[in-house]
């Protein structure tokens, strides 16, 4: 990505299997150190629903905005056709479960907070981030979270329909980025251990 370029930044050499389309994905142990490194409870707040939820960064914006949209007593969160206002969206609403037992605290600290900055702001955080953490940059965008988890589950096994209408998209798109990422053993180990403590398979 041109972007990435125009920052100084190179691929990983050593990561050259976790990019998708030049966007970085997470393993587990990335999450954590850089979760660990944010700074602010309101920014931690965010990319962890944006990780969980593979929301958009616009849905996420628009979700600060819309505190109706999340079912507390369901915990659900339900993204009505407004929500992404994406040309090429394959769902015109879609609802997003199942979510952490204790996702409504996520989401307190995520409205109590300051609104989440602009897209190109949170690109240039999270790049900041990785390199506090000690994590090649290239490829750390908003794009981030949602290539992840769509990763993550389709690595640990999730049905492949049941990944597609979560994030609204269809099989074609899942099959073509996430089927031939080379995650280790340990690494899926960490990541179903991970989308089990939240709930996002059994």
């Amino acid at each position: 990505m041109e972007k990435y370029k125009m920052s100084g930044y190179i691929k990983d050499p050593e990561a050259l299997h976790l990019y998708v389309r030049d966007i970085r994905i997470l393993i587990p142990k990335d999450y954590e150190t850089l979760k660990a490194t944010i700074p602010k409870d309101s920014h931690k707040a965010v990319l962890d629903i944006l990780l969980i939820t593979g929301m958009r960064y616009a849905e996420m914006l628009r979700l600060y905005d819309h505190r109706e949209w999340y079912n507390d007593k369901r915990n659900i969160i339900h993204l009505p056709e407004g929500a992404q206002r994406k040309h090429k969206r394959r769902q015109l609403e879609r609802t997003i479960h199942p979510l952490p037992s204790m996702f409504n605290y996520i989401l307190r600290d995520f409205w109590e907070g300051k609104r989440p900055p602009l897209e190109p702001t949170w690109n240039k955080n999270v790049q900041r981030w990785a390199m506090n953490a000690g994590i090649n940059p290239y490829g750390f965008s908003a794009k981030t979270t949602r290539k992840t988890i769509e990763s993550w589950m389709i690595a640990a096994g999730v049905i492949e329909s049941t990944v597609c209408l979560r994030q609204g998209h269809d099989s074609l798109t899942s099959m073509r980025h996430y089927q031939g990422l080379a995650f280790s053993d340990d690494e899926i180990r960490g990541i179903k251990k991970q989308l089990t403590a939240w709930g996002l398979m059994r």
